[in-house]
């Protein structure tokens, strides 16, 4: 989903590093008010994270390949601002190296870090929401993530799909190609997603963000009293 530089019009190329660059101002400003300390460390942690597995490309039959986008990851685990924020640490380094344009930054960066987050964060706590009311709250989680990454996945592509029409050389047939094939990309996004948050359920559920407020996340939040002489005598 990287697009190198000169594949598309150049007004289209600063438009959206404008409008990318103001989201990440807002994000900044929305982390500076509401960041939770115990994030902080995370942060470059998951940046590594996302920053490996975007490089990882699995096959697509028959022609293709498609990697982790690591959005709906991100949005789940530390919010969509900070989820922003992040991508766009990722994808400036992967921008660095040819992996994606620098003029293609603000676009790859509304695709796979402003519009993918927000439209994450959004969808996810929805469907969590709707079937927590059915199953436990890590099985809600688990699978709003699998549904979720799914559906952002295919949303994004036919996200850049109308922004390839931009260009006379593609058409309405990149744009069905594209999604299409983003379709099958997006089971392995799910997969990847699921398997890393079912990890980070397990051994930090106070990372996650949507999990704020939940009995599971909760729970693990309840510092454990240190076993004294005197407790023991009260017992």
């Amino acid at each position: 989903m990287h697009v190198p530089d000169g594949v598309l019009p150049l007004w289209l190329q600063i438009l959206m590093l404008i409008v990318s660059g103001a989201f990440l101002i807002f994000s900044l400003i929305m982390i500076n008010k509401k960041l939770d300390e115990r994030v902080v460390p995370y942060i470059g942690v998951l940046a590594a994270v996302i920053f490996a597995a975007q490089f990882v490309n699995f096959p697509v039959p028959p022609y293709s390949s498609g990697h982790l986008i690591g959005a709906t990851l991100l949005a789940m685990m530390v919010g969509p601002w900070v989820g922003i924020i992040i991508i766009a640490l990722v994808l400036f380094i992967q921008a660095l190296y040819g992996d994606g344009g620098l003029l293609m930054y603000g676009l790859n960066l509304f695709n796979m870090g402003v519009f993918s987050c927000l439209f994450a964060w959004t969808l996810g706590v929805l469907i969590f929401k709707t079937a927590r009311k059915k199953l436990s709250e890590k099985s809600a989680l688990l699978l709003s993530a699998a549904i979720t990454s799914y559906i952002v996945t295919v949303a994004a592509a036919f996200v850049l799909g109308l922004e390839l029409m931009t260009e006379p050389a593609f058409g309405f047939t990149a744009l069905v190609a594209i999604t299409s094939i983003h379709s099958i990309i997006a089971i392995g996004e799910a997969i990847l997603t699921v398997v890393i948050l079912e990890y980070f359920v397990r051994a930090k559920p106070t990372l996650i963000a949507l999990l704020k407020g939940s009995k599971t996340r909760d729970a693990a939040d309840v510092p454990i009293k240190p076993l004294s002489i005197d407790s023991v005598q009260e017992g």
